[in-house]
């Protein structure tokens, strides 16, 4: 499969040879350089509406004054909002509170300036009050740009929700290569988690019978390659490298629009990520960021992968990385996932094996290993390795 344009993705609905439709229900994607000139052109289904602006402290200064030129030229009511806050913004219940009780009941679209969180909020608020949402993305920090689904922070975990896509993403690399070094280490993180993703869904359609798509999982590691192509030049903001990340996280959002579920963006990385991730949350402290939770969760994974392929003989033709080279991926962009850096204790290491399925249900090697009774093994003995390092 050659590069694929990620902005030829939009508004997009094939027959593909897996038997199923895909669409993609988002009506414009603009990346790269100078792409947020084009948000006047996504303004123009929005001329004369009610918008309800938002951003953070960090965000806003960005563009805001920009995106407010251009949104008095569409002759469109702006009601902006800053969110304020001296640690990173959790996506819980009392966060989506905040902005429903803030947002005018007769707006007409909300429009975003931001990444994670905010982001996530946006389409929280869109689908549940089924009102558009414009996002501009200033990190290239995660993959949910264009997912239709959010993990919400309720009930004492970490849950997917099923909700909408946005309107339209734009993801400027003049903002993004700005991003902070632990954003940015963040969504390597969250790319290289792409590799354990597309093994565990091919495990589940071995052992379950689970639907599996070529077409979406080609996608996927073909992004994911173009990558860690230029993992070294990350750290140098080189503009090209930044844009292929932005590109490939938003195709991995894409990929789960396709699909309907987050499957081929998330395996068991992610759920011993969201198990850390909840248990470490603090009132008024900074929680480390979602994908270098994911980096960690990632090198586990693959040493799972690498003891259960010489027990069990398991293989599939999609490249995985050795535990090694994804530390090695990582700490070139600061030690973000490190065990130390997480807060990671020994004990919540460990009972992350047992409870990493807990958010979704879904078929995984966790899931894999706990019916050959070998998952308390493993979690033993690697957790031994990675706190003797």
């Amino acid at each position: 499969m050659g590069k694929i344009d990620v902005s030829t993705l939009a508004n997009m609905q094939m027959d593909c040879a897996c038997g199923r439709t895909h669409k993609v229900p988002i009506k414009n994607i603009f990346t790269g350089t100078g792409a947020i000139d084009k948000l006047p052109e996504i303004l123009e289904d929005f001329s004369g509406k009610k918008v309800f602006f938002i951003g953070d402290e960090n965000t806003m200064p960005m563009a805001e004054a920009k995106m407010l030129d251009m949104l008095a030229a569409k002759n469109c009511t702006v009601v902006p909002y800053t969110f304020k806050s001296k640690t990173h913004l959790i996506l819980d219940e009392p966060l989506i509170g905040s902005m429903l009780i803030r947002m005018p009941s007769d707006t007409d679209f909300i429009l975003t300036l931001g990444s994670g969180t905010l982001n996530d909020l946006s389409r929280v608020i869109s689908s549940r009050c089924k009102i558009p949402y414009i996002i501009v993305g200033t990190a290239p920090s995660m993959d949910g740009y264009a997912s239709s689904v959010s993990p919400v922070v309720m009930d004492g975990g970490k849950h997917s929700v099923q909700l909408c896509v946005p309107y339209a993403i734009v993801t400027d690399t003049d903002l993004m290569k700005t991003a902070p070094e632990e954003m940015l280490s963040s969504g390597v993180g969250d790319i290289l988690g792409k590799y354990v993703a597309l093994w565990d869904w091919k495990l589940a359609q071995q052992e379950t019978g689970e639907y599996f798509c070529e077409y979406i999982a080609d996608m996927i590691n073909d992004a994911v390659k173009r990558c860690v192509d230029g993992i070294s030049q990350i750290g140098n903001r080189n503009p090209q490298v930044i844009t292929d990340m932005a590109e490939t996280l938003v195709m991995s959002g894409v990929a789960i629009s396709m699909h309907g579920v987050s499957r081929p963006a998330s395996g068991c990385e992610h759920q011993l990520a969201h198990y850390w991730e909840v248990a470490l949350i603090k009132p008024d402290t900074n929680t480390p960021l979602h994908g270098n939770f994911v980096g960690l969760g990632t090198e586990i994974a693959c040493r799972m992968y690498q003891i259960a392929g010489e027990e069990f003989g398991i293989k599939f033709d999609y490249p995985l990385p050795s535990p090694s080279e994804i530390s090695d991926y990582m700490r070139s962009l600061g030690s973000y996932s490190s065990i130390e850096t997480l807060g990671v204790t020994k004990e919540m290491f460990y009972d992350s094996f047992f409870h990493a399925t807990a958010a979704n249900g879904r078929y995984t090697l966790i899931s894999y290993l706990e019916e050959k009774g070998r998952l308390e093994a493993y979690a033993k003995q690697i957790t031994e390795e990675f706190f003797a390092k």
